[in-house]
């Protein structure tokens, strides 16, 4: 039942999604036609002509781009103003008409409109007002407008200037809703009052925007730059119109940069929005590359987040599985529930349950989803070092575990059974001198060469399982002496490696003798191997090549030869690579780090340690 109802959820969500975005689009060519053919046949509207298209044009752009970017994010309430505003704006074409009542509704459209507008440059880019400044901004403007209105609506004569694209000049209607008769004076304080409030409604969203532009979050900056170059235009519009009254061929221009203007505002907003996304996307890649070329630990990754979001105040809290709480980068119990004013948080989740918390700045709860993706890919990759780093400890624990075990198989056989055949060749010799019959003293001579070669096969084997010349000599010499009584020839050429830590030789040396062992079995007749060490810094190269069969690496039949060594070479935080193909041979290319040349005094005590 549960495995039917969500993709049927899913498929009702998108399809009143796609609903509501036909029911848009609808409603946004109607009013633009409306706007249209309103506008265009106005006898008051300076070059009505042309305006009336352009206004229509207009809010078609407007709606299209709302629609386009609630299509992309239905999460977010932007699209939908956006388009809601663009719908809004088409009700000012009621001031195209020559009838006073009309002419005055969409005078007042006009002013809702415009604070609706500012509204939206304010939340921009996100969907709601973040800083208290903005929205003690928009309240106060708002406020203004409602209670100037009234006393235009109830005063004045004539209504304040609508814009270029509104312009009638003498033609326009007087206003029809004047209730008290007063001098002319009066309704030109009253209109310079409203002009007035409407400069600063526009100073105070280009400074706002500025502010955004001008802020530390890279993301914001990003996709607030367009649209503040493009809101400049329309404001400069609009002191030319409202100052200068241009008249002629400069209202013209006027109107022509007020309509680019108002054009150009959405396709800043688009653009802003994809410059955002292409650097969230940039980031997010240096992120996994980061993550993939080094360790990341939590304080890298709390580090890189403040750079990438531009938020040095950014703080992240992770689950301690063992503690049962958050705690933050240094180890220290985190309070994830006491978010002051400005702060916003984030919490990332794995299987529904909750692992990482951030906190940031509230600046950029306008880029959430960003901040989301990030954040969940910066817990991904540190849980993925985590991983590592515990499949790193449970193979190097599973190496040592074998060494010691090496290392007490040697020691059983030289103090146990080796001794007893060196004290049963003692005894021998002993009963030889007492018999007196030579075919028992032959018989016991005999024994005593078996008891010599068993001693000497445990002497070898034991050598085999952790050989003495690994401990005194190192990884180049062990491998030659290996060489020796190898079934095929082997070259090895050492550029001075000099001596590592015993783990790390214990890991070279086992893995180059598995590496000539397969080439030994699989390389085939007249097949040679070359052995080559090299030290590059802090880091020894081992390269095991041979001129034999070879075969197809990755086919995902590797041997257990080949897990073998990858998990002794991955215990020492090495890396191991197969380089084949069929009759071109096989080379494994190992690349141990830090791998420091121990000092004398270590040497001579390992020697010490081996002897004993």
């Amino acid at each position: 039942m549960a495995t039917t109802a969500a993709p049927a959820s899913a498929r009702t969500a998108g399809a009143l999604r796609a609903y509501g975005v036909a029911s848009l689009l609808l409603a946004g060519a109607l009013a633009s036609t409306a706007t249209i053919w309103f506008v265009v046949r106005s006898p008051i509207v300076v070059n009505a002509d042309w305006i009336g298209v352009v206004r229509g044009i207009l809010v078609a752009v407007w709606v299209g781009a709302g629609t386009y970017m609630w299509w992309r994010r239905p999460e977010s309430r932007l699209g939908l103003l956006v388009a809601g505003v663009a719908l809004l704006y088409a009700g000012t074409s009621l001031m195209a008409s020559a009838d006073g009542v009309t002419h005055t509704l969409g005078r007042l459209v006009l002013a809702a409109v415009v604070v609706c507008f500012a509204y939206v440059f304010l939340c921009f880019p996100g969907d709601r007002l973040v800083a208290a400044r903005d929205r003690l901004f928009i309240g106060a403007f708002a406020i203004a407008t409602i209670v100037l209105w009234p006393l235009v609506l109830a005063f004045s004569k004539e209504l304040p200037s609508g814009g270029a694209l509104n312009e009638c000049r003498s033609r326009c209607p007087e206003n029809a809703f004047q209730v008290v008769g007063t001098s002319e004076t009066v309704g030109d304080v009253l209109n310079a009052a409203v002009g007035f409030v409407t400069a600063v409604g526009l100073v105070g969203i280009a400074f706002a925007l500025v502010l955004k532009a001008r802020s530390p979050g890279r993301l914001r900056r990003r996709a607030v730059e367009p649209v503040l170059y493009a809101f400049g235009v329309v404001v400069a519009a609009y002191v030319v119109n409202a100052v200068g009254s241009p008249s002629g061929r400069a209202l013209e221009i006027t109107q022509v940069a007020a309509a680019a203007g108002a054009f150009v505002i959405p396709a800043a907003m688009l653009a802003g929005q994809a410059r955002a996304r292409s650097y969230a996307a940039a980031a997010l890649g240096r992120l996994v590359v980061r993550g993939r070329a080094e360790r990341l630990t939590p304080v890298q990754m709390q580090d890189w987040l403040r750079d990438a979001l531009g938020d040095p105040s950014l703080e992240v809290a992770l689950w301690d599985r063992f503690r049962f709480r958050f705690v933050d980068t240094d180890g220290k119990v985190a309070d994830v529930l006491g978010v002051s004013d400005g702060r916003a948080t984030a919490t990332v989740t794995q299987s529904g349950r909750p692992v990482a918390v951030l906190t940031y700045s509230a600046s950029l709860q306008e880029s959430a989803d960003v901040v989301d993706g990030l954040a969940e890919t910066a817990v991904m990759l540190l849980e993925n070092a985590r991983l590592v780093d515990e499949l790193r400890d449970s193979r190097a624990r599973i190496v040592a575990s074998a060494d010691h075990e090496r290392h007490r198989l040697e020691r059983d056989l030289h103090d146990g059974a080796q001794q007893r055949l060196f004290l049963l060749q003692i005894k021998l010799a002993r009963l030889r001198e007492d018999v007196g019959d030579p075919a028992v003293a032959a018989r016991i001579d005999e024994i005593e060469e078996d008891a010599g070669a068993a001693l000497e096969e445990l002497r070898v084997l034991a050598h085999g399982i952790y050989p003495t010349v690994l401990v005194e000599r190192g990884v180049p010499e062990a491998v030659r002496a290996f060489a020796m009584d190898a079934p095929l020839p082997v070259e090895v050429t050492d550029h001075w490696i000099g001596r590592c830590s015993p783990t790390i030789e214990a890991a070279l040396y086992f893995c180059s003798l598995e590496a000539i062992q397969n080439a030994a079995k699989h390389a085939g007749t007249g097949a040679r191997v070359t052995v080559d060490l090299d030290r590059d810094g802090d880091r020894i190269d081992l390269s095991i090549s041979d001129d034999g069969a070879g075969f197809q690496a990755g086919d995902g039949s590797d041997g257990i030869g080949l897990v073998t060594m990858r998990d002794r070479i991955g215990a020492v935080g090495g890396e191991l690579e197969v380089v084949s193909e069929p009759g071109t041979g096989v080379t494994v290319h190992v690349a141990v780090p830090d791998a420091p040349e121990l000092s004398a005094d270590v040497v001579a005590h390992s020697s010490e340690w081996r002897s004993e």
